[in-house]
């Protein structure tokens, strides 16, 4: 029988530490659920994803590779969001993480994800700003003498010990909190040995912060070096001490597809946060304008000047004076040149950044959509095609592409055709679309991509029938209301050496609909 490994208050401590070292500042992908745990998925370098177990085992917390579960509709709110604070109650087995959200109204809110992992009765909350549960992992609760269910605002469990390694009235390490049997053993093998109780306190108290785990030699993981010595592991490790997990046959696959398309959006991401950069220094050509305009009026005062002088200024309000300090070796022609070239530059930049940040927008959006459909696949075969299809070079003509790979309706007086995974939605739009074919996608989300083919114009009756169908087959399927963007199949673009599925477009229009739900198995 295997050892159940146990994650006590000081080795939670640690690991708590070590991921906000590592990811307080991270984006949040998606959080998945299973029947006994969370998944966390990152944008971070490590390509990790934070994984807590906390009920059909010992609770558990450690990175890992694989991103297990499904998506849980409560959950979903804080795809996308920033881990603003990682958090935890210093040697006890709670932890929390801030995540914010800027909402489509614009306002920014921040839920906190809390994990009690204490023991059997493990849960997992989800806060409000306002501090009330609005979502629970299981009907555990760790302290009776609390109400603690969806409604109630959130209490933590009680503490069952009041001494510390920082402030304590014991020589007894039982007494302690965060430790149990095993770590309490370790911690008197230090005092048999000539250790005083402070001096073993401060050594344990100080490797909580060094993110090294040991394991004894009954292989147990324990948060602070033996005094017999042990082996060490990181963050990283604790998964195979911890937890055993069986690793399904296209998990490989999926894996590498979702690591792909992860540091795609990463990578646009960080181009998107520099060009907002870039365009926030182009707003002020305005500014590098007016000081041109005031060093060009008071020329007769430059030329030949030295130290500060006054300058005048005409306003709205009307004539001011500006104190300036004149530089050694001062040319004002030159100057206002400058300013004035500078200005045209930066001007000219405005409408050039903001086209680009559009289209940056489209490719981080594109790459979402690749790992919602990879996420959402159930079979391994249209894995495969997806990762041969990304091998492939771009086609110099549109191929002979066949019907029966689309979802087919007929809609009004044309017919509509609909993308059942990435690959299919590369194929319908860019190997069997005609350029005057209506495109539709929802916007800013995950969803089907649909064209419909009709000679005459289109009707809003058809377009509103088109865009509901892709709304019911978007990750927002759920919603009450989805906005569907559409366009002629000729604004849309794929960038060269872009995967599968990834979509530009400009000029289009946008509709909101109820989403309607249709047997994916028409054709």
């Amino acid at each position: 029988m295997q050892r159940r490994k146990i994650l006590d208050g000081l080795t939670l401590t640690k690991a708590v530490n070590t991921i906000k070292e590592r990811y307080e500042g991270v984006q949040v992908t998606k959080i998945n659920v299973t029947e006994d745990s969370v998944t966390i998925g990152l944008f971070a370098p490590d390509r990790k994803s934070l994984h807590v177990r906390i009920t059909g085992g010992a609770p558990a917390l450690f990175t890992t590779d694989i991103q297990e579960g499904v998506l849980d509709p409560f959950l979903d709110r804080l795809s996308g969001g920033k881990i603003v604070e990682i958090g935890g109650r210093r040697y006890d087995r709670l932890f929390w993480l801030s995540i914010a959200k800027r909402r489509p109204s614009g306002k920014i809110e921040t839920h906190k994800l809390i994990f009690e992992l204490i023991g059997k009765m493990a849960n997992a909350a989800l806060v409000n700003e306002s501090g009330n549960i609005i979502w629970l992992f299981a009907k555990n609760n760790a302290d009776a003498d609390r109400s603690f269910y969806v409604g109630d605002r959130y209490h933590a469990p009680r503490l069952n010990k009041r001494d510390t390694l920082e402030k304590y009235d014991t020589g007894n390490f039982a007494d302690l909190l965060g430790f149990y049997p095993v770590t309490v053993k370790h911690a008197e093998t230090y005092l048999t040995n000539g250790y005083s109780f402070a001096e073993t306190a401060t050594l344990i108290n100080e490797s909580l912060a060094d993110g090294i785990f040991y394991v004894d030699h009954q292989e147990r993981v324990i948060p602070f070096k033996p005094y017999e010595d042990g082996e060490t592991i990181t963050l990283d490790g604790l998964k195979d001490r911890l937890y055993k997990q069986t690793i399904k046959k296209d998990d490989g696959i999926r894996l590498r597809l979702t690591r792909f398309f992860e540091k795609q959006a990463e990578k646009y991401m960080v181009l998107k946060d520099k060009l907002k950069e870039e365009f926030a220094e182009a707003e002020t050509f305005p500014k590098v304008r007016t000081k041109a305009d005031l060093l060009k009026s008071n020329l007769h005062l430059l030329k030949g000047g030295k130290g500060r002088v006054e300058l005048t200024s005409y306003t709205e309000n009307g004539m001011e004076t500006v104190p300036f300090d004149i530089p050694e070796l001062f040319d004002p022609n030159k100057e206002v040149n400058r300013l004035y070239r500078r200005a045209d530059k930066l001007e000219r930049s405005v409408a050039l950044l903001t086209s680009r940040m559009g289209e940056v927008d489209n490719m981080i959006d594109s790459a979402l959509e690749q790992l919602y459909y990879i996420e959402i696949s159930a079979k391994e075969d249209e894995l495969r095609e997806l990762a041969l299809e990304m091998k492939k070079s771009e086609p110099k003509q549109k191929k002979q592409i066949k019907e029966k790979q689309f979802i087919r309706l007929e809609i009004g007086g044309g017919t509509a055709y609909v993308g059942r995974n990435s690959v299919s939605n590369h194929r319908l739009v860019f190997q069997f679309a005609n350029p005057e074919d209506m495109w539709f996608h929802a916007q800013k989300i995950p969803s089907s991509h649909l064209i419909f083919r009709k000679s005459g114009g289109i009707t809003q009756d058809e377009i509103g029938q088109c865009a509901a169908i892709v709304a019911g087959m978007s990750k927002a399927k759920q919603n009450l209301k989805v906005t569907v963007d559409y366009t002629q199949k000729k604004n849309v673009k794929k960038p060269k050496n872009t995967p599968p599925g990834f979509v530009i477009y400009h000029r289009f229009r946008s509709v909101t609909v109820t989403p309607v739900h249709i047997d994916e198995n028409n054709d």
